[in-house]
């Protein structure tokens, strides 16, 4: 046997209403209002089969939504282990491409915030000065300015732990 859906449901309801209302137009006396107390629960039923059919359909949205969330961190589940945190210099950190990633992008590196935030923001390189340069995320607007040095150039993350040593 087929189970009814709440809308064949709600629709099976709204017709025997309408052959209730029919009916209670035809009959008299207490057979009327026995008609009419029928037709009031047929009503009820009808209501609560439609708040159903609602709860259904909010309870099918969220799980698509879930379903859209589950999906977007498994993907950066994916991307997050091609990268590493380092400190470049003293007192910055960021998040560098490893070189044992077998990804085929150059090195660059990823805005520790937005990276902790689950978004994937290449920090762009700038001049501010004759020796200083700046790293911006077009994210969340983090600058971090510095003078000079080997880190002027971006490195994989594995380099950049060799490099910083170097210091």
């Amino acid at each position: 046997m087929v189970e009814p859906t709440l809308q064949t449901l709600g629709v099976g309801l709204a017709s025997a209403a309408k052959i209730l209302q029919a009916l209670k137009e035809l009959v008299r006396g207490d057979a009327k209002a026995q008609v009419a107390a029928l037709y009031d629960v047929i009503l009820s039923a009808q209501t609560s089969a439609l708040e159903a059919n609602l709860k259904q359909s909010a309870m099918i949205e969220r799980i698509r939504e879930l379903e859209e969330e589950v999906a977007r961190i498994k993907a950066w589940g994916d991307t997050a282990r091609r990268y590493e945190l380092v400190s470049p210099w003293t007192g910055a950190f960021v998040y560098a491409l490893k070189k044992s990633s077998g990804s085929t992008e150059p090195p660059h590196w990823l805005c520790q915030k937005c990276y902790e935030d689950g978004r994937k923001s290449i920090l762009q390189r700038s001049e501010a000065g004759p020796t200083k340069w700046t790293y911006d995320c077009a994210q969340c607007k983090t600058k971090l300015l510095l003078h000079g040095g080997w880190y002027l150039q971006f490195h994989y993350a594995e380099e950049t732990e060799t490099q910083n040593t170097d210091r």
